[in-house]
């Protein structure tokens, strides 16, 4: 899943920040995220998350995660992050 990661981070770089965090490195911005699992990918919004996958993904479920803020052409008007 890492280099389906990497991928978004590389393709929408001008859409999106991606951000890794090691829960084990830090655990209250984890616990205050409210990961409970890795991994996990969250799309936060104002600093609030706003949509969550957790387990291993696909790239397919990857891009049904962030599609709403990219669009599905990659060119959406919002702006995320991807922890």
């Amino acid at each position: 899943m890492e280099s389906l990661v990497a991928w978004v981070k590389v393709t929408q770089r001008k859409r999106l920040r991606v951000v890794d965090l090691d829960a084990d490195r830090s655990p209250e911005l984890a616990h205050h995220l409210g990961v409970q699992d890795t991994p996990t990918l969250l799309v936060l919004r104002d600093g609030a998350v706003v949509r969550r996958l957790e387990g291993r993904a696909t790239g397919r479920q990857i891009e049904e995660l962030i599609g709403p803020f990219v669009g599905r052409d990659g060119r959406g008007p919002h702006k995320a992050a991807a922890a």
